[in-house]
């Protein structure tokens, strides 16, 4: 059987460094292929995450394609839609349909009920328990999106509270429960 395929979409956020982390636990069971908002690129380098996944990073709506854009390509290729850290801006942009660069315009690619399609939130308190946020993440789970909860401890401003990435072996273990693999064989 194929390993699955996940593209992970990273967007701007100090917890951007954890997913070159989270791919350590999902590399042997998933080809993985990473897209990066404009402001992700401030926090970690596109080349990192093209040499671990030995991809190509999708950064721009403008990249080169043989047939249709990328981010129809990736919509048609992937088996799970993983998007960490989640950002509020991000969680807006998809509860309201806006897409105007690579994250954004391939969530609008992917439709739920198709495939998986999470979101590992990662932001400060405040912005988490904002009523907009709130309200953005509720009618995204209700139209079919899953969400990896933030966790609560200290905040990379300097607060405590609930609003930090999930660890990467957590949301490795939702992603293959999302897969349906056997976790003692995805796990590690």
């Amino acid at each position: 059987m194929a390993r699955p395929h996940i593209v992970i979409g990273v967007c701007g956020s100090i917890a951007a460094f954890k997913i070159a982390v989270l791919h350590k636990h999902i590399r042997d069971h998933a080809e993985v292929t990473v897209a990066m908002t404009p402001s992700a690129t401030q926090f970690v380098g596109p080349q990192t995450f093209l040499a671990l996944t030995r991809n190509p990073v999708i950064t721009t709506l403008f990249e080169p394609a043989n047939t249709k854009p990328k981010h129809i390509d990736l919509a048609d290729e992937l088996d799970l839609l993983l998007i960490a850290p989640a950002t509020a801006n991000i969680l807006a942009k998809a509860a309201h349909g806006i897409a105007d660069e690579a994250v954004s315009t391939l969530i609008m690619s992917v439709l739920p009920g198709a495939v998986p399609v999470a979101f590992a939130p990662a932001m400060n308190t405040r912005m988490w328990q904002n009523p907009a946020t709130v309200a953005n993440v509720k009618l995204l789970r209700e139209r079919g999106y899953h969400f990896i909860e933030p966790d609560a401890g200290d905040l990379a401003c300097g607060w405590q509270g609930e609003g930090r990435l999930a660890e990467p072996q957590v949301i490795a273990d939702k992603v293959f429960a999302l897969l349906k693999l056997d976790g003692s064989k995805a796990a590690g």
